[in-house]
C-alpha cells in the first residue's frame, strides 16, 4: 500500500521524508529528474521516514487527485 504525502515541491518532499543519512549528492537532482519524467516521485519504507512506501503527488495505481 502506498500512503500520499504532502509537499509542496520535490526538495520539499526529501526535507520532509527522505532521511538524511541516506541522502547523496545526487539525490535531489535524481528525484527532480523523476518528477518531470513521470509526474510523481515515490520513495521505499527503508529510506523515508514514515517507515511506509510513500509517494507525492499521486502514485498511478491510486490515479490522481
Amino acid at each position: 500500500m502506498v500512503k500520499i504525502v504532502e509537499a509542496s515541491s520535490v526538495r520539499d518532499y526529501l526535507d520532509r521524508y527522505y532521511k538524511k543519512g541516506r541522502m547523496l549528492n545526487t539525490t535531489l537532482a535524481s528525484y527532480e529528474a523523476e518528477y518531470k519524467r513521470l509526474g510523481y516521485v515515490c520513495t521505499s519504507h527503508h529510506d523515508n521516514v514514515t517507515g511506509e512506501f510513500i509517494a507525492w503527488p499521486y502514485y498511478p495505481e491510486r490515479g490522481k487527485p
